[in-house]
């Protein structure tokens, strides 16, 4: 877990998607986030992709992949190519929540929860529809591997979004 983590109490991540499928997720990820005095992590649950790292590296440019932070803000996330996640980075902030992003390398909720514990988060919010994949459970109640699990280290709540019959 980072040392900013520790210092103000963790953070909330929450999955998201540049088609904004997730919506109700994301908002009820802010009115946590906003309620708790926590930062917001937006988690761009399609980021990876077979097409490659959505984030630079040694291929982009000489360097490039040493200067990628742990965090991403409206303006990396529009050099990335990712202004639907900027633009509701920029939402939460907004509504007062100190907020970031991550466009992670590699898919699934095992990633996700590493991911997770290694920043310092301390709920994450996913929504239902991930069960449709097989995938709720798993994250749930941590991984897939039996050997690590979210509460490792410190406890984690999950917290999971209904779809709202309004959205598609």
């Amino acid at each position: 877990m980072n040392a900013r983590a520790r210092r103000d109490g963790g953070a909330v991540l929450a999955v998201t998607t540049d088609d904004d499928r997730f919506r109700a997720t994301r908002v009820e990820a802010v009115r946590i986030a906003a309620g708790d005095g926590s930062r917001l992590i937006l988690y761009d649950w399609d980021a990876p992709s077979v097409l490659g790292d959505p984030l630079p590296s040694s291929w982009s440019a000489e360097g490039t992949d040493t200067d990628v932070p742990s965090e991403l803000d409206e303006q990396a996330l529009e050099a990335a190519g990712r202004s639907a996640i900027a633009r509701q980075v920029r939402e939460a902030r907004r509504a007062g929540v100190q907020a970031t992003a991550w466009l992670p390398s590699d898919p699934g909720p095992d990633a996700m929860v590493r991911w997770a514990r290694d920043h310092g988060a301390s709920t994450i919010v996913i929504p239902d529809d991930l069960d449709e994949r097989g995938e709720l459970e798993t994250v749930a109640v941590g991984t897939s591997d039996p050997t690590m699990t979210v509460a490792e280290g410190s406890p984690v709540r999950v917290v999971v979004v209904p779809k709202r019959e309004t959205e598609h």
